[in-house]
């Protein structure tokens, strides 16, 4: 750092070093740097959005106040961003500046307790399936008798979101060597023992298994022989190089397999079956595959519990959203023995 910096309130760090601490930031805190490939690319693409509003504004990034974060902030409601967009916006320059405080790059946060603006939409949307919207869906699908292995494919994506509960990122990183059998023994003495499959999951922060039906674990056999060998790629396992196959792969204008599939990739094929069944609304795509799991797994057994196991939830406060989706059940001042009108 040059001498004639020193007399600044702020350090102000060369280009090369606000760089290299953009990539560290990325590269070792995100997610306690264990942080998916495309959870980097959205905060690279949060950060570097705030870095062009700075450059816009005439701000030197290293120089920005509270007052700039602010001015950005206001710009985005203005702009009618969503309450969750300017969220993870200002999410990410506050991590961001934090990082390079305790880096000692700087000497404040200028976006510390910086929040974002009060969401004061109503909270109640549709966001998941009906019985009927879902068998709708199901009934979109080609046939799994057809030996098309895209058919297949996506029947398969389909089936792990809405009967598995699966999020987008555990469809996009799962691999086949994450199908697993195990065998459980007979309960009474001489019962037979069971060969039982679960399926490894891959989230964002941490690993579950999922007990999935014998018909979703059928079609991901087809699925899987019916594609035939997959190119294998590289991950980091415990710190030691694994080679996998990844279960869905997106596929090229030709038909021809292009690589694990992203969480975009899943989004197109998903919403392509929902527009096709009528479905596809602002809150209808495809993470209310996984709401309408949660959603009908409570109907059927009214058992919070339950929906915790299938969908992963570390809270149960979490699943007992699911507990009163359906508007019917809200209807609770219907059992007060009083009449409005004789």
């Amino acid at each position: 750092m040059n001498d004639n910096t020193t007399a600044l309130p702020v350090p102000v760090p060369p280009t090369t070093d606000f760089s290299h601490a953009i990539e560290t930031w990325l590269e070792l805190e995100i997610a306690n740097g264990d942080a998916r490939p495309d959870t980097i690319y959205n905060y690279r693409l949060w950060i570097e959005q705030w870095l062009t509003w700075c450059r816009v504004a005439g701000v030197n990034p290293a120089h920005a106040t509270r007052q700039h974060v602010e001015l950005y902030r206001r710009e985005m409601v203005e702009a009618k961003a969503k309450a969750g967009t300017i969220t993870n916006k200002l999410t990410a320059v506050r991590q961001f500046y934090q990082s390079a405080v305790n880096r000692g790059l700087l000497e404040i946060n200028p976006a510390a307790g910086v929040k974002p603006p009060v969401d004061r939409k109503v909270k109640e949307k549709k966001k998941n399936l009906t019985q009927k919207e879902a068998q709708r869906l199901l009934s979109v699908l080609p046939s799994s008798l057809k030996d098309s292995p895209h058919w297949l494919r996506d029947r398969s994506i389909i089936a792990l979101g809405l009967l598995e509960g699966l999020r987008r990122v555990e469809i996009s990183l799962a691999n086949v060597e994450d199908i697993e059998t195990y065998e459980v023994e007979g309960e009474e003495e001489g019962d037979e023992s069971v060969i039982m499959s679960r399926i490894l999951v891959h989230g964002k922060r941490h690993e579950r298994y999922c007990y999935p039906r014998q018909d979703t674990v059928d079609l991901l056999m087809k699925y899987i022989a019916a594609r035939g060998p997959i190119k294998q790629e590289e991950i980091v396992v415990d710190g030691e190089p694994v080679m996998v196959t990844p279960l869905f792969c997106g596929q090229s204008k030709k038909g021809l397999e292009s690589g694990r599939i992203t969480r975009r990739g899943l989004n197109w094929v998903v919403d392509g079956y929902l527009k096709k069944a009528g479905l596809k609304s602002k809150d209808i795509s495809c993470h209310a595959l996984r709401h309408s799991c949660g959603y009908l797994t409570y109907k059927e057994t009214k058992d919070i519990r339950a929906v915790q196991d299938v969908l992963g939830h570390a809270n149960i406060n979490t699943s007992a959203n699911y507990a009163a989706s359906d508007h019917k059940e809200k209807r609770y001042t219907e059992r007060i023995k009083l009449k409005a009108e004789e």
